[in-house]
Order: C-alpha cells, then structure tokens, then sequence
C-alpha cells in the first residue's frame, strides 16, 4: 500500500553556517509547518510526526536537531542513535527516471521514490531487509509506468 505526496511549492531551505545541514520546512494544507533535515550523504526526517502550528516552532524545533546532529557528527554510534529517534534516507539510485530512497526506522526498512515532475511515493508497509524494500521498490515504478502507458494509449486505466 502506498501514499502519493504532492511536495507543496510552499517549502523552502535554509542552509546553516558552521554545518554541513539543511533545513527544508514544508507547509501542508491546513498550514502547519514540518521539517527534514538534509546533510551530504542522508536525510533524516525525525518520527515526531507533529505539525508546527507557527514556522517560529518549526524553526526551533528544527534548530534543537541540528545541535543535536552537530554534537553527534562525530560518533560511531551517530546512525543508531538517530535510527531512534527519527527515520534515515539514504539514495540507492535513479530507477527510471525516478530517485529512488531507502528508508530506516530501528530495525524495519521501506522506499521512497521521487519522480522527476516533483511527486513523492513512500510505502506503508515496511520490510525486515533493505534489499525486499528496493526490490518492492522497483516492481511499483515498473507498475505505474504501465499503468501511465495503459493510461496514454486507452484513455483510462
């Protein structure tokens, strides 16, 4: 089971000095304000799912992260201790034209694809080995391509 997202042209980036993170804010349609943090080799979206009423808390709950990532840039234990707390991105590769993410919560992985006109895909179900995720991966963007040429040649799926 999956959920389409429509990223919403309301989000924008900030770049912090001192630190190699940035801060996307994203505004849905009720009008609260949530974050992702992106850094050079992930993502990382915290698992607070709560939405910022103000984009002032959002910018203070997103700087709260960045100490918490600054003081961690260093460890080992830097991607455990933020498998914990949030979910991990990393890039896998363009499939098809799509960007295609896997996801890490703990000990469970899933995938997220990004196509190139800015729709954003992520599985429900979530997969106790990273390679079943890309693999499931793969197979939907396969379907909705087919589904898409079905869609040019007949009108109607």
């Amino acid at each position: 089971m999956t959920a389409a997202v429509k990223i919403q042209p309301q989000g924008f980036c900030v770049h912090y000095p001192k630190t190699s993170w940035g801060v996307s804010f994203v505004e849905d349609a009720a009008g609260k304000f949530r974050f992702l943090l992106s850094g050079k080799d992930f993502k990382f979206e915290p698992r607070d799912r709560y939405r910022y009423p103000t984009h002032d808390d959002a910018r203070r709950a997103a700087f709260c992260f960045l100490e918490l990532l600054k003081r961690l840039e260093r460890s080992r234990m830097r991607l455990s201790i933020l498998a914990e707390i949030g979910i991990i991105k990393f890039p896998q590769e363009t499939y098809r034209t799509h960007e295609l993410w896997l996801l890490v919560d703990r000990t469970r992985y899933t995938w997220e694809v990004m196509a190139a006109d800015g729709w954003c895909i992520r599985s429900q179900r979530w997969y106790k080995h990273p390679d079943t995720a890309l693999v499931k991966a793969k197979a939907h963007i396969d379907r909705e391509l087919a589904v898409a040429q079905i869609r040019d040649i007949v009108g109607w799926v």
